[in-house]
């Protein structure tokens, strides 16, 4: 346990390294993750308004507060999943320089073998392109459940802030919105074929 510890506090320090080179991105708050480091479900976006901490706090009206309110109503817990991004930092992933990306990606490596999720839930088209190492259109592959590496499935959805707006926007039956739940309701059926 105490091995593993240690390479969460490595990410953690590598992520604090990153951004040293420009502008405030080095000042901005480290955030690796949130939530159950052995869960089932391992949530993956690029939103840094998805958690707050590594206890799920989630500021109010967030993104995060959106995702983790619709869990709760599919009966998604939070002994569940784990939440990250692929900046890991208060900002977006485009903000870093290339090399810094590909550096961030081996971290993402690192820390999805740290949880060892049997489902990863990718939030948008950017993330979906980094795990895929391909192009993704979103519109064809939301929803589907695909094979990985290791056996793990993937499940390609939309961008939790994308949603959330579409859904403030045009209401409770906002596409993009009535497409998220049904993903949803796909991740919970994934989760009780593996809870048996």
């Amino acid at each position: 346990m105490e091995e593993i510890d240690n390479f969460w506090e490595e990410i953690k320090f590598e992520v604090g390294s990153l951004g040293k080179t420009y502008g405030d991105i080095s000042e901005r708050k480290t955030l690796i993750g949130s939530g159950n480091r052995e869960a089932d479900i391992l949530f993956i976006g690029d939103d840094p308004d998805l958690y707050q901490n590594e206890d799920l706090k989630v500021a109010p009206s967030s993104s995060g507060e959106f995702l983790i309110k619709l869990c709760d109503i599919e009966g998604i817990t939070p002994d569940d999943y784990y939440i990250t991004t692929l900046a890991k930092k208060d900002c977006k992933f485009s903000e870093f320089m290339e090399e810094e990306r590909e550096q961030l990606k081996e971290l993402l490596n690192l820390q999805i073998a740290l949880v060892k999720p049997k489902i990863i839930v990718v939030l948008g088209s950017e993330v979906a392109e980094t795990l895929l190492d391909r192009d993704v259109k979103l519109g064809e592959e939301r929803g589907n459940i695909l094979e990985w590496i290791g056996g793990i499935k993937l499940l390609i959805t939309y961008d939790v802030n994308f949603v959330k707006k579409s859904r403030n926007e045009a209401g409770k039956k906002s596409r993009a919105a009535l497409e998220f739940w049904n993903d949803l309701k796909i991740l919970k059926q994934e989760l009780n074929k593996i809870d048996g």
